[in-house]
């Protein structure tokens, strides 16, 4: 099997993306931090569930600018526009925007994650990094092929 697709990493792909890792990881920590902030600090006259809710509406406030801000700087760091090849034992990814081709082995992909509209391929890579591919885009034996992958991953370890 042989998937190839071409990648680009703008201002729209890396906003998914934070999202994507914003909502499987941090949101819950939010959760978790205001809701105690809510019971030992509540706000005067409210109730610590109030006072929760305000103060997770509080720290969105300010965590949503600095997420589009941070989307922004990437786009203009980030130049990536690569032809990504997946084959049973590699990922070849040639650039269109640089004379450069690069093959990767799967331990490159940390873990894919199928959702109802695309697969996440999360990279292993020490900062987070995902590539996000609509299920749109991809034929049944393509989405077969991630699927079999993923689930070859899951039972090695």
């Amino acid at each position: 099997m042989r998937s190839e697709h071409r990648l680009v990493l703008d201002f729209n792909t890396i906003i998914r993306a934070k999202i994507y890792f914003f909502l499987k990881k941090s949101v819950w920590r939010y959760i978790i931090l205001t809701g105690i902030m809510g019971i030992i600090l509540p706000m005067y006259g409210t109730h610590p569930v109030v006072s929760a809710a305000i103060y997770f509406l509080i720290v969105m406030l300010i965590l949503w600018p600095l997420q589009f801000y941070s989307a922004k700087t990437m786009q203009k760091q980030f130049h990536f526009d690569a032809l990504v090849t997946f084959t049973q034992e590699e990922i070849i990814i040639k650039y269109t925007n640089k004379d450069l081709v690069e093959t990767k082995n799967w331990n490159w992909v940390k873990q894919i994650d199928l959702k109802k509209d695309s697969i996440w391929l999360i990279l292993n890579e020490a900062r987070p990094f995902a590539i996000n591919i609509p299920k749109a885009k991809l034929q049944q034996s393509e989405i077969d092929f991630f699927i079999a992958k993923e689930t070859s991953r899951y039972k090695k370890g």
